[in-house]
């Protein structure tokens, strides 16, 4: 494959760092990555040509793009590049995310030629979607991968050939944000100020001299600091938060979705 390869990927639990990885490995063991999950890495511009193929993952926030990559994604920008689109949810389901996803980058200048919603352990538990990515998910992003490779070696052996327009799932105007009051995890004495949790949080909102204090007004209630917490010190507690836990727990912890595909 002669054009080089990109992933540019935000995941806080890592869910969808490792299906992006799989989905790369299918067309090229070679590749670059953009990890813009921590706030440094969302500086930069970064700008793609012609000759890049960008694999952007993005985990589902209720049914949306998270809504702090908005800004971030304006620094971006492609010249006919090629795209592939991917959002990981939580098994519940990923509504309006990947065509939000495609919609924003290809009004960016990019392509998209293939697109994925793939299944993740649910943020906020791990009784949703327990695992996943699991190696079935693994072997089938892989899988896709394949396919996208031989779609890219039919473009470049048919030069000129113009592609039908990706079609994806969702709805315009897209799902409605849900609107939630500032939340944040509570740390219980089990802290052993090991400082994981505030160097892996997206958005800073975990002090860096004192892993107890949280700016609830900054955090986006990923869970990277609870799923990442070595010694389970971290948890939100918070009703609301609660309540929305245990409807998903009774709604989709014993049902199996499967990826969907688009190429």
């Amino acid at each position: 494959m002669d054009n080089k390869l990109n992933l540019l990927i935000f995941s806080p639990t890592d869910t969808t760092a490792k299906t992006v990885r799989a989905i790369a490995h299918g067309i090229n063991e070679n590749f670059s990555e953009y990890n813009i999950t921590l706030p440094d890495n969302r500086n930069s511009e970064i700008i793609f040509n012609e000759n890049d193929v960008v694999i952007i993952g993005v985990p589902v926030y209720a049914g949306r793009v998270p809504a702090l990559l908005s800004d971030y994604f304006t620094k971006i920008k492609g010249n006919h590049t090629l795209a592939i689109f991917v959002v990981v949810y939580g098994n519940r389901d990923y509504d309006d995310a990947l065509l939000e996803l495609k919609n924003i980058f290809e009004e960016r200048g990019f392509m998209g030629i293939a697109a994925g919603a793939f299944i993740g352990e649910h943020s906020y538990t791990n009784k949703v979607g327990t695992g996943r990515p699991d190696q079935a998910d693994l072997e089938l992003a892989r899988n896709f991968g394949i396919k996208i490779r031989e779609k890219l070696t039919q473009l470049k052996d048919h030069p000129g050939t113009e592609t039908a327009a990706l079609a994806v799932k969702g709805n315009y105007p897209y799902k409605e944000r849900t609107s939630m009051p500032p939340t944040k995890p509570e740390t219980s004495d089990q802290c052993i100020s090991c400082g994981i949790c505030a160097e892996n949080c997206p958005t800073g909102a975990i002090d860096m001299k004192d892993y107890s204090e949280v700016d609830a007004a900054k955090c986006i209630r990923c869970c990277s600091c609870v799923k990442k917490c070595p010694v389970d010190a971290k948890a939100y507690n918070h009703e609301l938060v609660q309540k929305i836990t245990q409807n998903l727990i009774e709604k989709f912890s014993m049902v199996r979705h499967e990826p969907e595909l688009f190429i």
